[in-house]
């Protein structure tokens, strides 16, 4: 990983409605532009990840 991807990272912010860059700090992570706690995604995109997780989760053991 290069400097260049990290500057890149985003996360969705459920203030704004898109995905954006952010401040980490120990426990939580903040929108740059409103302030609001951030999460990796958003809704849909988080269900369907752990849907995709769970399907595959037995071919891997």
């Amino acid at each position: 990983m290069d400097n260049s991807e990290f500057y890149r990272e985003t996360k969705w912010c459920d203030a704004c409605k898109t995905y954006v860059r952010f401040l980490m700090s120990v426990n939580h992570s903040f929108c740059i532009d409103c302030g609001s706690r951030v999460r990796m995604f958003n809704r849909e995109e988080s269900s369907r990840f752990a849907a995709t997780v769970q399907r595959h989760k037995w071919q891997a053991s």
